[in-house]
């Protein structure tokens, strides 16, 4: 839904940084993605007088990649391990672990060395419960359940409003339709986050929508976990934006697994573009590097710490 990236040394060290907007080509036009790939290419190279990339770690379409060869010398591509990959080593984890991925969209790995195994991830055109796109879009049926007076009053109408800019939630409501530079499904999945302010207000509504997020993706979860014979030593790691909305999700996810399929639930240290830093070393060693440069690292990478809001 969006483009994030890191310009990093050999020594692992940022050089750079730039985000983007919506990089779905399902969601949003290819002419509007190319131009927010290019946009964001040349925010991150601006300045820092690089004129070659050794290569490109990461998960990124190649509308990105191709764009970047247009305006710097791009001399390799490693995209190896996909979101997975990149999820665990911004936790930690190198191997044997099942990854829970709450995003935009949502979807559950179970990696095994070579072998792995996956849940969900079926789209929003679809299904894709757990995900912030699915949030959005209970908050927007709460909301607007509130305001035609046939359901409960609800704060969410209220912070809906405000992310809209709107005067109520009729006209929020056709704003989803009306931004030039979102599309409608990533404007949906913007409005995700204010159930979990509503709910940190006190509201119970929130409250309620956030806990069920968590079951919907534990069930995932454990119905992999079940269908692959996963052992129960075999940890699972959180990743992906939503799960940040509000440690309810969390919580409720953690509550779920310690009831049907005990075993320990990891929080990254890292936001997942690490992952993508972290790679590099991975690709050498086949692991995480040492202790002391992983020390460096989190100093390094301090502002991309994996919080989730209480």
């Amino acid at each position: 839904s969006k483009l994030a990236a890191i310009l990093f040394n050999e020594d692992l060290e940022p050089v750079s940084r730039a985000t983007g907007l919506s990089m779905n080509t399902s969601s949003t036009s290819y002419d509007m993605v190319r131009s927010n790939a290019r946009e964001c290419c040349e925010r991150l190279l601006d300045g820092t007088g690089v004129d070659e990339i050794e290569c490109c770690y990461g998960v990124f379409p190649r509308i990105v990649t191709d764009e970047l060869a247009q305006i710097i010398k791009l001399n390799g591509l490693d995209d190896r391990g996909g979101e997975g990959l990149l999820g665990l080593l911004a936790a930690g984890q190198t191997d044997h672990v099942v990854l829970t991925l709450s995003g935009t969209g949502s979807v559950v790995f179970y990696v095994n060395g070579d072998h792995g195994a996956e849940a969900g991830g079926y789209g929003s055109v679809v299904y894709d419960e757990g995900s912030g796109y699915h949030m959005g879009r209970m908050a927007f049926a709460a909301a607007i359940r509130d305001f035609e007076q046939r359901g409960p009053k609800t704060l969410i109408s209220d912070f809906i409003c405000k992310k809209m800019g709107a005067s109520d939630v009729g006209e929020a409501t056709y704003k989803v339709y009306d931004k030039k530079d979102r599309s409608p499904i990533a404007n949906v999945a913007h409005c995700a986050t204010c159930v979990g302010e509503a709910a940190r207000a006190g509201d119970e509504v929130a409250a309620q929508l956030l806990c069920e997020c968590g079951v919907n993706l534990a069930q995932q979860t454990v119905g992999l976990i079940r269908k692959f014979k996963v052992p129960d030593d075999v940890p699972i790691v959180l990743s992906g934006g939503h799960f940040k909305n509000d440690r309810r999700i969390s919580r409720a996810f953690e509550a779920y697994i310690a009831e049907n399929s005990p075993r320990p639930v990891i929080i990254p240290y890292f936001e997942p573009i690490v992952g993508a830093v972290l790679v590099h070393p991975y690709i050498q060693t086949g692991g995480l590097p040492d202790a002391a440069t992983m020390e460096k690292i989190k100093e390094m990478y301090k502002d991309y710490r994996y919080i989730i809001k209480e």
